[in-house]
């Protein structure tokens, strides 16, 4: 496809722009760009038509009523008649049935990558606090006494460290057992880790150094143990020395991750995982309170890698617990024993388990969810019995399903249905398939009466011609396939998380700008199975970079996108992603912004990179081909970077590595710098600057909307066509 010479439009668009704004022409503000103030405007009011489903659900199962909270207002339910009216203003609905079954819920966070340093007995008596490296507990009506005194430096105890918190969700160090008789915690060792430093306060007049021991791939590792205090011979000997009440578990090998600690519901015993540093065999073990020794529960192996954290959930006996396994090659739930090895499978199918939703065990059922549709991205519920028969799906349709409520009685559920393109609407459900009811009224096209245009979503073939891959496709509301537009790919595409759902949302406002958009799921990512996660093992920026590249040149083929004009962008391992494409695919990608990017994977921590590459001396051929640093010479096009020079997660070190090197060639590139941010959070100017650089670079131009939208740019505030400033509208912007 030819590509079409700037229009006369264009070039007087800019005009108006580098006359506004001579002295910073390469980046505008968002909401001054043309368009942009249509697309702000677009979004707002088209929020206002986005329907939430319902908020709660009430059951009056013994009169045979559901009172269903939306829109505001109680709407009740004749489960037998099947009718829906709305409730009284004065009608009180019944009170709220609390569910014994729901996972527990985990305390607040601490800041990313730590530990909370204070933990509470159950009964709220007695707390333990890590601080400078070292344990202190107050006894029940006694002060603050030091449980450890060695502790500071390379050891710690009580907490561990920035990537235990980051890579292995550990956000705790010390841990309680349910009678408060003992208290477990680490004894973390990083004394061999390397330091990582970075300067903080680069805008005072004089920063400071902070460090962290960060480990990097084939760096050693933190070497985590756990101790247990015996709480009540403590605290009957306040004068006694406080280590001769402590005990050492034996965890085993120091080069494991020791991590997901918590006592058994009864507090018979410490249940922690424990994951060695290939990731390829996971243990979830248990130690006697008595006796601490150690045995394995659990053993999982697989022949890349595991995933860290199992979904877990004991039953009422506090013995018996569902298990998530991926031994099939999906995700799927067993019941096994603490008491016992017998194994009773739950689920199965060639697709993945999603989330427990219910463990009703009056009944004997597991309700969950799962990617069983035809639509392999939208999440369907499921029962089981908890003897692994009668497996069946409950929702009918192929639709993403989300927020169920169960009836105490099991015959009933409430769950709301969406696509990308149909709001969300809440529908009651007889468990036995006999009857569907709607709970509201169906809403309007949100799309026509916005004049918006809706996003497609789309299947598309990865690199390697077999594989489905999803994706959705943003267009202007003024889209015409006589008009070819530059493509801008919006990618993450790493291991972990996924970005394609089939859920309804909100315009995109960079559309407004003259740009489809288009977001892809690869594979490496989530939610599709193992072997479809384990397709980048030992090649990061491989199969993941060439799908995305695949992915874009089958959307340029459609009439209306312009395939010499394609840009990619991402944050994070998106940014990866997009400094990488212009050294692996530049005959797609000509433009690049590139934001926090992991430009090389040695530069990233240990726990992460090794899971997926293993270590630069096992896989040092696998690391160099997905390195942007290695194979900067071969970097085509534009370019520009962003990085925070306060992010502890993606060291800025990666961008003065890529950027050093296309200095070394004296390639021509751009480079944003945030002296006070972290990974992310940049704020607007993040955003302008991107969008500001694709339009500059990728020539687009707004497009006429359609005559029903209020003319050609009409609505834009001052009347014009696009190309003044809209002071009055707020771009936003978020990473």
């Amino acid at each position: 496809m030819a590509t079409r010479a700037p229009s006369l439009r264009a070039v007087l668009l800019w005009t108006v722009l580098a006359a506004a704004h001579s002295a910073h022409a390469d980046w505008v503000p968002f909401d001054e760009l043309p368009g942009a103030a249509q697309g702000v405007r677009q979004s707002a009011a088209f929020s206002k038509e986005r329907r939430q489903g319902f908020r709660e659900v009430r059951w009056d199962v013994a009169q045979g009523k559901a009172w269903v909270l939306s829109g505001g207002k109680w709407r009740i339910v004749d489960l037998g008649a099947g009718t829906v009216t709305d409730a009284a203003e004065d009608a009180q609905p019944p009170d709220r049935v609390p569910r014994s079954d729901r996972a527990p819920r985990r305390a607040m966070p601490p800041a990313r990558g730590r530990q909370q340093p204070v933990s509470t007995s159950a009964d709220g008596s007695m707390r333990a606090e890590s601080k400078r490296g070292n344990v202190s507990v107050s006894c029940v009506d006694a002060d603050s006494r030091a449980v450890t005194t060695d502790g500071g430096g390379g050891l710690r105890y009580g907490t561990a460290s920035w990537v235990y918190g980051e890579e292995l969700d550990q956000t705790t160090g010390m841990w309680w057992s349910p009678d408060g008789s003992q208290l477990a915690f680490y004894r973390f060792d990083d004394s061999k880790v390397p330091d990582y430093t970075l300067l903080s306060g680069l805008t005072g007049l004089r920063p400071k150094v902070e460090t962290e021991r960060y480990p990097k791939p084939g760096d050693p590792n933190p070497i985590a143990g756990l101790q247990v205090l015996d709480v009540a011979a403590f605290c009957a000997d306040p004068k006694g020395d406080p280590a001769a009440h402590i005990r050492t578990i034996d965890v085993g090998s120091a080069d494991q991750y020791i991590y997901g600690i918590e006592w058994s519901p009864s507090g018979r015993e410490l249940l922690f995982h424990r994951l060695n540093r290939r990731h390829d065999v996971l243990e979830w073990c248990a130690a006697d309170a008595k006796s601490l020794q150690v045995r394995t529960v659990v053993r999982e192996m697989q022949p890349r890698w595991n995933h860290h954290d199992p979904e877990l959930r004991f039953l009422a006996d506090g013995r018996r617990f569902i298990w998530a396994s991926e031994a099939s090659g999906f995700k799927q739930y067993e019941l096994r024993s603490l008491d016992d090895g017998r194994v009773v499978p739950l689920t199965s199918g060639t697709f993945p388990a999603g989330r427990i939703v219910q463990v009703d065990e009056k009944t004997g059922v597991l309700l969950y969810t799962a990617l069983a549709s035809e639509t392999r991205i939208n999440p369907q519920l499921m029962r089981v019995g908890l003897d692994g028969t009668g497996q069946r799906r409950l929702t009918p349709s192929d639709l993403h399903y989300s927020r169920f409520d169960v009836s105490p009685d099991g015959a009933w559920f409430v769950a709301t249905e969406e696509t990308l393109v149909r709001p969300p609407l809440a529908r009651l459900h007889a468990m036995d398939g006999s009857r569907t009811i709607a709970l509201q009224d169906e809403a309007d096209d949100p799309w026509a009466k916005s004049g918006v245009r809706p996003p497609e979503l789309l299947t598309l073939k990865a690199a390697d011609g077999v594989t489905d891959l999803y994706g959705i496709l943003h267009l202007p509301s003024g889209f015409s396939p006589e008009r070819p537009i530059p493509l801008v790919v919006d990618v993450y595409g790493g291991p972990y998380f996924a970005t394609v759902f089939n859920r309804f949302g909100e315009p995109r406002e960079e559309c407004e700008l003259g740009f489809a958009v288009l977001q892809v799921d690869n594979r490496g990512t989530p939610g599709r199975g193992k072997a479809f996660e384990d397709a980048t093992y030992l090649k990061l920026g491989g199969p993941d970079l060439d799908d995305q590249a695949a992915a874009a040149r089958q959307v340029a083929q459609r009439p209306g996108i312009d395939p010499k004009r394609i840009g990619i962008t991402g944050m994070s391992y998106g940014g990866y992603m997009a400094a990488l494409a212009l050294v692996r695919h530049p005959e797609v990608f000509s433009v690049s912004v590139a934001r926090a990017a992991p430009v090389d994977w040695r530069q990233y921590d240990s726990i992460y990179t090794e899971r997926f590459m293993r270590t630069p001396a096992e896989n040092r051929e696998g690391y160099d081909a997905g390195s942007a640093v290695v194979h900067a010479d071969k970097l085509r096009g534009r370019l520009l970077l962003i990085h925070g020079m306060q992010d502890d997660n993606v060291h800025p070190s990666n961008a003065w590595a890529l950027s050093q090197k296309l200095l070394d060639r004296d390639f021509p590139f751009d480079m944003l710098l945030f002296p006070r941010a972290g990974h992310g959070g940049f704020g607007g100017a993040e955003r302008s600057a991107t969008w500001s650089f694709f339009v500059r670079e990728l020539n687009a131009v707004p497009l006429p909307l359609p005559s029903a939208a209020g003319g050609e740019r009409g609505g834009t505030k001052d009347g014009s066509d696009g190309s003044g400033t809209a002071d009055d509208d707020d771009g936003g912007g978020a990473p």
